[in-house]
This record gives C-alpha cells, structure tokens and sequence, in this order.
C-alpha cells in the first residue's frame, strides 16, 4: 500500500494506497471540523488537496453528526471524496483529560463511518511531566494499541508513536508499535513542542522514532501544520502531515508565510499572489468583517499548499537539503535545530548519492551535510602505497584543468577544498566535488575542517609534497613553490582506478579496469573504458559516476565482497535477463550499505550475474518493502 518513487536526504515521493485511493506524498491534510465549516471540504479539494482529516470523536459524540455518518459515510456527509483521514479523540484527551468513548469502539466507528485511514485512541502526555508518568501512559497506549491491531479493517489503521520528550520510550513505543503491523505510524504529543519552539527536541524525536519504525510503512507527523516546518519534516522522512494552523491562526488575525507568520493589521503589501491576496489589500482584507477569518484562512491553505509542491520539486530536483537551510532561517530556534538533523547518522543512510541539483554551500551547517561525511569516509578507499601526495591551494574548476594534470600514477594530486576538506584531482568529477558551489571566503568550521581532513588524509601517504601557499595550516611535509618543476606524468588510466575505488570500493579500479584502452569525450573528460571492442564501462558526464556495462559488472564481482550487490529470487531472473526492473518482493538478501541511486549489480543466490542498474531503495529498504522498484535495471545479460 506504500511505494516510493522519488527521494532526497530522508524525503521520499511516495504512492499511498488506502481503500480505493492512491495519493502521492508528501502529502498535507487540512484539519476540518464536522461541526464547523467556514471553508467546505469542496473548497479545499477544489484549490488541490488530495486529502484531509476529521475528528471522529466529535461525529461520535453527536448523535445528529454520528447518525449521518453511519447511514451516508463520511465521505458524504462531508461532501468530500478525496482520502479522508479520522483522528479517535486523542487531542480532546489531552485537553480535558478524559474522553467518554471505549478505545476499541472509536476505531470500529472509525472504519464503519468509512475512514480511508483510522487511528487508535493514544494517550498523549504533557511534555513537562516525570518520566514515570509517560512511562505509564506509553504502557497504556500500548496495550490499546495491541487490541486495535487484532482487529480486520477495510481502512488502514495508524497506530501513534507516543514517549513525550523522553528519547528511550519513543524507542520503546516504536520498536513495540512496529511489531504490530499498523499501515502508518504517526508520531503524537509533538504540538506542545512546536508551540514552546522546542524545535531541537522535535527533530531528536522524530529521529529516534524513524530509528526504530518499518521502514515500508509512511511516518505521518500529527500536528505539524506551519509552512516552514514542512520541508525539515519531510527531509527527516515524515509522509503525511496535518494542519490546523490555516485555521487557528486566523482566527487569531496571522498571515502565514513559507517562512514565517504575519499580523495582517501590521502588513502593508502582502507577499503573496493567491486569489485571496490578489482580491483585497491588507487594509480591506482588515476591515472585512465577519468574512476575515474565513479569507485569511483561505490564503494560509493556499501557502500552505504552494509550500508542500515546493517541497516536493526539491525531492524530485535533489535540492530539499538546500530548501531546508533556507526555511530553518526562518526562526534562530529552528536555525538551531538543523546541526542535530545533520549530526544523525540516519541521514546519510537514506541521502541518495547523486542528485540532479548542485551542492550549494548556504553556512557553516552546511559542511555537516551527508554529502561531506560520505566523501571524507570514501578517501580512505583510494590508493595511497608507493605514492607520493602532492596538496595545492584550492583553484578553479575543474581543478585538473587549472593545473594541467587529470591522474598520475606516482603522485596523488589533491586539492584543499573550503568544503569538502580535500579532493583529489582523480575524482574531481564525481557528484558532488566538481558540482558544488560555495562563498569565497570561509567560516572558522570551514577552517577546522580543512585542516583536520588534510592532516588526515596526508597521514595515507609515507611522501608528502604541500605547496607554500598552505604553510599556515602547519602540517607535516615537504613545502614547495612551482607544481611544475615536481615533474608529475600524466596518467589517464590511475585517474579511472581511483574513480573506480571511490565508487564501488578500494581494488575495484585495478580490476575494472585491467588492460583497458581510455576514451576522451570532446570536453576532454573519460568517456568510456574499452576491453577488445567491449564496452567495459560508460563515465557519466551529469556527474561522473561509472557505469558499468555487464562486462564490467562482471569484472567487479570478482571482488572478494563487492560493496554493490542485490540478489534475487529465482522467479525474478528471467525479469531481470530481460531488462525489466527489480521489484522490492523479489531481492532476498542485499549490501546493507547500498545508498539510493547507486550503481548496483544484480545476481542470484549462485552468484550468477543478471544485469546491472540503479537502485531506487536503500539496501535495508530493499529487504523491507513489498511493493514498488527496487532497482531500475539499466543492462541486462
């Protein structure tokens, strides 16, 4: 019922199947009261929205609205057949305390009114009570939890992640809840944290709560409903989001942008070109009477709306990362936020490898991007015996151009980057060394990072060459004045070995590319490596990442445990020998460490080699989904 089809740091668009209907994530759903409706679903569907949700509470609790539902659906009586979601009066138990319904009989309300997607009656806990106390609730929501799950629905069932503040019960209640095969696994009692700006306890709990859920089953965040939060939610890997906010925040007179809120007596032109906006001036809009609340809600959906797309173009152009530096400057609380998403090793799991978009240095939180980690990791697979390193000041890209050497075979040519610490001219065209861009002076981060990754790296090597220019950084070597007085011999085939070390793992070059004659493109770049008329490997130009063909792919199995390999089933051979992709229900075992988009090879359980692609999923993902792509075969044997 839930596959993904594109991604970007944790961020996926995804095809969500409930009943008879498919939604795409990420996906927002407006808060609609069933008592009160200023602003009808139709409206709402009619401006865009796929879906949205209600409080089924409420319509059981009433016994005009309880009646209408159990004879016409909901869908019907709220005039609205888009996917409707159904909340069990867990908000009402939060703010009253108790709630006069069974915890069983609101979920079966749930799917007999006709709910696309119900959920269980959870106990949300303040976030300013003792761990006992939330200890309690979480044992108590548990156990209702485990009594909904027995039970056959038509309707998915949400089951919610509850542990307050506390980051070892949201283990807890996502470890106990993800046994139980719920559809979705919201993540409740977040609202308390938005609403103080508690935004750094927000992302350590959604982190740890995607640690331990499913990962074939979507994360909704409940209550998270302000513009600039949705692309940092989405980035951290929530699917379905709700929103009050357009609503609440009306009634208040506030105006809401994708990064930030205003009060309309206090705005003079308003920053938007909704229907709304274009209609009235803030003045009119002010003076409109009782009709304000219901247009000034009217615009907060529609931003609202325009901001969910926004994140969406991100996922699909590989830029989210980029969107969410820009919207966390939005508030300095939420500014300071973003080093704790950047600091989880969960992101750079989920990061795919290579994007469409350049990597955009925006500010010192930038070099903790998963980008970074990942490169400074992969320098450990290059070649460092019988080689000399030579370490020269940043230059113009490309780097090897600048300096007039591609590869050498003795010296490893590298230059110091204000980024990414170190790149060596051998894998300057590899996404993202040569497809980034960043500010030309650098920050005291961007310092220390150059610094502690040139000492590193230049440990590698028994020789070490480093021009004067750097004498500064104080590192242990040999200084010189003129690169070209070291006498380095150019060497097309060391640059494609480190290439090939880089990418698939160190010794894979050596034996990809044995006895290989080198093709130049026009732009003076590797095209493709040929074996006696065979096409060995094809180096993209978008990002210079190989890709093998199945002679080359071949080659690199004989890698004692190549780094890249997805086996299949036996019922999915002939699929795969004939072109057609991998699908997530076929792979039986993977690489754990395959990253989304990775060039990968495909086999089966004897090893024997059925076509190469790109994968789609992570390698834990591949074992986890049951529908959808997990590898875009790209050649087949």
């Amino acid at each position: 019922m839930f596959e993904i089809k594109e991604r970007d740091a944790m961020g996926r668009i995804g095809l969500l199947k409930a009943r008879n209907k498919v939604i795409e994530t990420p996906v927002l759903l407006p808060v609609v009261n069933p008592n009160l409706q200023e602003i009808t679903p139709e409206y709402i569907k009619g401006i865009g929205y796929e879906g949205l949700i209600t409080n089924s509470y409420i319509i059981h609790q009433s016994k005009k609205l309880r009646r209408n539902a159990l004879e016409n659906g909901i869908h019907k009586m709220l005039g609205f057949d888009g996917l409707l979601m159904t909340d069990s009066g867990s908000y009402q138990l939060y703010c009253y305390g108790d709630v006069d319904v069974d915890p069983i009989e609101i979920v079966k309300f749930q799917n007999a009114i006709g709910s696309d997607i119900g959920v269980i009656l959870d106990i949300p806990t303040p976030i300013n009570v003792h761990h006992s106390r939330v200890n309690a609730d979480l044992v108590e929501t548990l156990k209702r939890a485990k009594e909904s799950s027995k039970l056959s629905f038509e309707m998915l069932l949400a089951g919610t992640i509850q542990g307050g503040v506390f980051l070892d019960l949201r283990a807890k209640s996502a470890k106990e809840m993800g046994k139980m095969g719920f559809d979705i696994y919201p993540i409740g009692g977040v609202v308390p944290l938005l609403d103080n700006y508690r935004f750094k306890d927000l992302v350590k709990v959604v982190m740890e709560c995607k640690k331990h859920l499913p990962l074939n089953k979507p994360v909704h965040l409940f209550g998270c409903g302000h513009p600039m939060m949705f692309a940092l939610a989405c980035a951290m890997g929530c699917d379905i989001l709700d929103s009050a906010a357009y609503s609440l925040f009306a009634q208040n007179e506030r105006y809401i942008t994708s990064s930030g809120t205003l009060r309309l007596p206090e705005i003079r032109d308003f920053p938007c070109s909704c229907k709304i906006c274009s209609s009235y001036t803030p003045k009119e809009l002010n003076q409109s009477g009782i009709q304000k609340e219901t247009l000034l809600a009217k615009h907060n959906l529609n931003v609202s709306l325009e901001e969910i797309k926004m994140v969406k173009q991100c996922i699909h152009d590989g830029s989210l990362i980029e969107l969410v530096e820009r919207r966390v400057r939005g508030h300095p609380y939420l500014l300071n936020s973003l080093r704790n998403f950047f600091l989880s090793p969960l992101l750079e799991k989920f990061d795919p490898l290579t994007k469409r978009s350049a990597f955009f240095y925006s500010g010192s939180e930038s070099i903790l991007r998963p980008e970074i980690t990942r490169h400074i990791s992969r320098l450990n697979r290059l070649r460092t015996e019988n080689r000399t390193i030579v370490l020269l000041p940043e230059n113009r890209k490309p780097y090897s151009k600048s300096i007039g050497v591609k590869g050498s075979k003795e010296y490893q040519v590298t230059m110091l980057s204000k980024v990414f610490g170190v790149i060596p001219i051998e894998i300057e065209d590899i996404y993202p060394l040569n497809q980034h861009i960043t500010t030309r002076y650098t920050s005291f981060n961007q310092d220390e990072l150059m610094i502690n990754t040139a000492k590193k790296f230049l440990s590698n090597f028994s020789k070490k060459l480093i021009h004067h220019s750097l004498q500064y950084l104080e590192l242990d070597g040999t200084y010189f004045k003129d690169f070209s007085e070291i006498g380095v011999k150019e060497d097309i085939i060391s640059k494609a070995i480190s290439m090939a070390d880089y990418q698939f793992g160190s010794g894979a070059g050596n034996i990809l590319f044995k006895d290989v004659k080198i093709e130049i493109s026009k732009t003076d770049r590797i095209r493709r490596a040929i074996h006696q008329k065979h096409i060995i490997a094809v180096f993209r130009a978008s990002d210079g990442f190989i890709i093998p063909s199945i002679k080359g792919a071949s080659r690199i199995l004989e890698l004692p445990f190549p780094n890249n390999r997805v086996i299949v089933s036996k019922e999915a051979e002939d699929f795969v020998e004939e072109g057609k992709s991998v699908f997530s229900k076929f792979v039986i075992s993977c690489d754990p460490t395959i990253r989304p988009y990775q060039e990968v090879i495909v086999v089966n359980n004897h090893d024997k080699l059925l076509g190469t692609g790109k994968a789609i999923l992570t390698g834990l993902e591949m074992l986890s989904f049951n529908r959808g792509v997990a590898v875009k075969t790209r050649h087949h044997v």
